[in-house]
């Protein structure tokens, strides 16, 4: 993997999300090699169109934050990059930052969003702040098919038990379940796993994009053939493809009516 150091301007970003008013990526590229990653379109916008993605990361540094900028609003760590990546243990780049907003009494919410127990590490950091609250993905708890979407994350066990500390630490923790794998993922064995230690749920479902279906399909065609039929044709179908997320949305929402949670298909927030 090529490691980069690069100069940056401004390390806050205005966001198009629809909980995030502003986003801090203190790396550029991943290294978890998820098969779906959306953020793959950024190799072009960072001089990596040429790379392969998961073989690149650039260590941002000299970023400057707007902390007038910052104040009332929420800020999410990690919109396309991991921010406890395993490059963090080495450059600590995303520590640094929280350092510098406890040092400041930053007045934004802080959202942190991570597949990483590295991110327990700055438990005591995290209490400096005003108001934080972090994520942890996970979009399935079979190890097998997570290490198959997922090479290099951590198992869904271990994503668990940082949402367990997290909450015996008094830090406000969600599950991110996402992304939800038509015929694989089994989203209630997350929510079930998470129990009473996630504060809240998150769902967001497979959105299929022309640079990696490819990849995703061939994946499935490999390791499960028996199923490569029902899934692509569940995706080469929009009118059926919309069907079934509308259904597991009712599912969930029936599911888990009494605890807090978020909906979001197709990036849009279905219900609160």
């Amino acid at each position: 993997m090529k490691i980069r150091e690069r100069e940056c301007g401004s390390l806050l970003t205005k966001s198009r999300l629809p909980d995030a008013d502003y986003v801090i990526n203190s790396y550029i590229g991943c290294c978890h090699g998820c098969i779906y990653c959306y953020a793959q379109f950024m190799k072009r916008f960072t001089g990596h169109a040429d790379e392969a993605w998961g073989s690149f990361m650039d260590v941002k540094v000299g970023g400057r934050i707007s902390q007038k900028a910052m104040e009332g609003k929420t800020v999410l760590f990690g919109s396309v990059t991991d921010p406890y990546n395993p490059l963090e243990k080495k450059y600590l780049a995303t520590r640094k930052i929280l350092e510098h907003f406890a040092g400041q009494k930053c007045g934004a919410d802080i959202e942190i969003l991570t597949k990483s127990p590295l991110v327990l590490r700055d438990i005591g950091l995290l209490k400096e702040l005003r108001h934080v609250r972090v994520g942890i993905s996970l979009s399935t708890m079979d190890r097998d098919f997570a290490r198959r979407i997922e090479t290099h994350t951590v198992s869904p066990e271990e994503r668990i038990k940082a949402v367990r500390t997290l909450h015996s630490e008094g830090i406000s923790v969600y599950v991110f379940v996402s992304p939800i794998f038509p015929l694989f993922s089994g989203w209630k064995d997350v929510v079930d796993a998470a129990g009473d230690d996630a504060d809240m749920l998150c769902f967001e479902n497979l959105n299929l994009r022309a640079n990696y279906r490819t990849a995703v399909f061939d994946m499935v065609r490999q390791f499960y053939p028996e199923k490569y039929g029902d899934f692509t044709a569940l995706f080469a179908d929009k009118k059926s493809l919309k069907m079934y997320w509308e259904q597991e949305a009712k599912a969930i929402e029936e599911y888990v009516v009494e605890r807090p949670h978020k909906l979001y298909f197709f990036h849009e927030e279905i219900r609160k």
